[in-house]
């Protein structure tokens, strides 16, 4: 057993089951150890927390800027990002969430920001820091000619974060394939007409 498997195990408990519903001894179990040997490792749950956030944004920026860093043009960025859920899929492997379990990081993120301020505090450093990487991909796309002069660059990218962050929270409705690329098309006419 190790430091990681905790992480992810506690992660994937508290993402799908919310923070305050989980003890110890339910990661415990999950990942088939006593309380005491999550102790070895974490002197409490909110030291978990903790831990485990950074783990998991680490990745989640890492993912995000891998995306901005390739050779994709902005659409296949935008497409990736809207369309095939690129981000979500990733978080659902990293955590072992199977099938159709929806992991709603919206909500836990919201139950715990109040109570860590420090993990809020990491997170908007990683939302500028992805926006930043988003505005040079985007400035990159007009000066190919990909996407239109006038745009607001850094708005443009805080605006399809917001997108991409909320679309979950809209309901199955806009999970649709249908929905998704129905969405993917008129954001593109919005960046190209």
């Amino acid at each position: 057993m190790t430091k990681e498997n905790i992480i992810i195990a506690a992660l994937r408990l508290f993402v799908t089951r919310g923070y305050k519903s989980v003890s110890l001894i339910d990661v415990a179990n999950e990942v088939s150890i006593t309380k005491g040997g999550i102790y070895h490792y974490f002197s409490s749950k909110d030291a978990l927390l903790q831990v485990g956030m950074h783990y998991l944004l680490d990745r989640l920026e890492a993912k995000y800027t891998e995306l901005l860093s390739t050779k994709n043009s902005i659409r296949d960025v935008l497409n990736a990002l809207l369309v095939e859920k690129t981000l979500e899929r990733y978080a659902k492997d990293l955590l072992g969430v199977d099938g159709d379990c929806r992991v709603d990081c919206a909500h836990f993120v919201i139950e715990i920001m109040s109570k860590f301020p420090d993990i809020q505090e990491r997170m908007e450093q990683g939302r500028l820091a992805v926006c930043a990487a988003f505005a040079k991909k985007i400035e990159a796309a007009k000066e190919q000619g990909e996407l239109k002069q006038g745009l607001d660059s850094y708005a443009v990218a805080a605006i399809i974060m917001a997108l991409v962050n909320g679309q979950l929270s809209l309901g199955r409705f806009f999970q649709s394939l249908e929905m998704r690329n129905r969405m993917l098309e008129n954001v593109w006419l919005l960046l190209t007409i």
